[in-house]
């Protein structure tokens, strides 16, 4: 029985940063190989994990979830060990200072982005926020110590690091979208193969957090599935965002309603859930679910897609807070999909 508190600790502590997914490769493949029958990877770096139901000609279900993270890339190297870097994702800049990060170059080594005293600023100046160029990473190398280790372009990640909060909920880096990550391998791992109703396509892809489409879709073409679910996080409720588009953490995971969504595939995920008698959310996304379903409706001769969510909190943040019995109820949303022989027919 895999324990989602550390499956997802160890998933979020393997580098990911968005274009530098191939730095975890091996950590990865070993950690998800025991749950399936052939992974391996796609052209543009995504990780394809696949689980046959053992029938011919059987129906394919793409599961996808997006591997990368938001992180940082070197842009140059200065006197007295001080990298200067530029962002790869959405990073909120209000959290940049005094933030502790890795640099992966040749080897890893740890730093600390520099905050200048509230003393030493000039007036107002505390009232703005110091732009991305005018950040430096102190490693406490000396600038010909470092050049033997670091590159221009070398990946910056967010330091490693998940803590236990009360309850079920849990915090760190790259919950977003590890979290659900974890949800598609968890459904993958318990979900018995004489049950399944087609073969299982869990797509851990790249380059999302660059350009809400990455690795998904090369991957797409490869498979060819029948239909797809992207499972991505989703706004917890917060005081100052509408409940309409966010979900309640420890509620259950959420559905996306959205023009890009396929309606009928949404609402037999809706019908699965009810049946079951297990929660699950909606969210309304009118023209854009901000995830790869976007592109993957558009892949080859258009893929029905459907997307659901984990709630997450301080998002593109390093301190990023989920409540584990979302993702397991996302888990089991995915096994019931996975079993359901109806999913497949042009009408329900």
């Amino acid at each position: 029985m895999i324990n989602t508190k550390e499956l997802i600790g160890q998933l979020c502590n393997i580098m990911s940063v968005t274009g530098y997914e191939h730095r975890g490769a091996q950590e990865l493949t070993e950690l998800i190989s025991p749950y399936f029958d052939h992974v391996y990877e796609a052209v543009g770096g995504t990780y394809v994990a696949v689980k046959y139901c053992g029938r011919d000609a059987a129906p394919r279900l793409m599961l996808d979830a997006h591997f990368d993270e938001i992180g940082m890339i070197v842009t140059d190297i200065l006197p007295g060990g001080y990298l200067s870097f530029s962002h790869m994702g959405g990073l909120d800049r209000r959290i940049m200072p005094a933030s502790e990060v890795y640099i992966y170059g040749r080897e890893k080594i740890y730093g600390v982005i520099c905050s200048k005293p509230p003393h030493l600023q000039k007036p107002g100046e505390s009232k703005k926020l110091p732009a991305l160029d005018e950040m430096l990473i102190d490693t406490g190398y000396s600038e010909d110590e470092l050049r033997k280790i670091v590159s221009i372009g070398d990946g910056i990640g967010f330091y490693e690091s998940t803590a236990e909060l009360l309850g079920n909920r849990i915090c760190g880096r790259s919950m977003d979208n590890k979290a659900c990550c974890a949800a598609a391998i968890i459904a993958a791992a318990n979900v018995e193969r004489e049950k399944m109703a087609c073969d299982l396509y869990v797509t851990l892809s790249s380059r999302e957090e660059e350009s809400l489409a990455g690795g998904c879709v090369t991957a797409a073409y490869d498979i060819r599935p029948d239909i797809a679910i992207v499972t991505d996080v989703t706004f917890s409720r917060f005081p100052g965002v509408d409940d309409y588009e966010s979900a309640k953490m420890g509620e259950g995971a959420s559905v996306s309603l959205s023009a890009v969504t396929d309606r009928k595939l949404t609402n037999r995920l809706i019908y699965l859930a009810e049946n079951a008698g297990f929660k699950l959310q909606t969210t309304v996304d009118a023209e854009n679910t901000g995830t790869n379903a976007t592109a993957l409706t558009l892949c080859g001769d258009g893929i029905p897609c459907a997307v659901v969510s984990v709630p997450l909190s301080c998002m593109h943040t390093y301190n990023e807070i989920i409540d584990t019995s979302d993702v397991e109820a996302a888990a089991k949303l995915f096994m019931l999909a996975v079993c359901d022989e109806d999913i497949f027919r042009e009408e329900y």
